[in-house]
């Protein structure tokens, strides 16, 4: 009997443990517009969605429409071009541990990441990723 139960509740939280257990993130794309830094906004996820969320353990790509609020406007020094860039983010409230990369700047508040991601071509991805169990809010 007891086996029986144990088999029951494994395949109870097997069946669960993927709705619950998820990660949200949202990622945009900005491309160089000018030799003065300026970056304009295209579409980054599918069907020309302006924004590409991932959620879950797989992180499926999913269209995203919305748009967060900016609430800061940072100018990088970009790594491949050597220009700034300027890249408007929405950074919540409190102090970041700044971590720095070769080709990425990460804003690390402990369970929500803000990410400015670099490519050679002088674009860049601005990741937004609410951690492990928390949904992404959007204003």
């Amino acid at each position: 009997m007891f086996r029986f139960w144990r088999l029951l509740m494994v395949t109870f939280l097997v069946g669960v443990a993927p709705l619950s257990a998820r990660a949200e993130a949202v990622r945009y794309r900005f491309v160089p517009v000018d030799a003065c830094g300026t970056l304009k906004q295209v579409s980054a996820g599918p069907e020309g969605a302006i924004g590409e969320q991932l959620t879950g353990f797989g992180l499926r790509p999913q269209p995203f429409n919305r748009m967060f609020r900016p609430n800061q406007i940072v100018t990088f020094r970009h790594p491949y071009t050597g220009r700034n860039v300027t890249v408007p983010l929405t950074l919540p409230q409190g102090t970041p541990r700044l971590e720095y990369r070769s080709d990425r700047i990460v804003y690390n508040y402990g369970s929500y990441v803000v990410e400015a991601r670099f490519f050679a071509d002088g674009s860049v991805d601005v990741l937004y990723n609410s951690g492990f169990l928390s949904p992404l809010v959007v204003e």
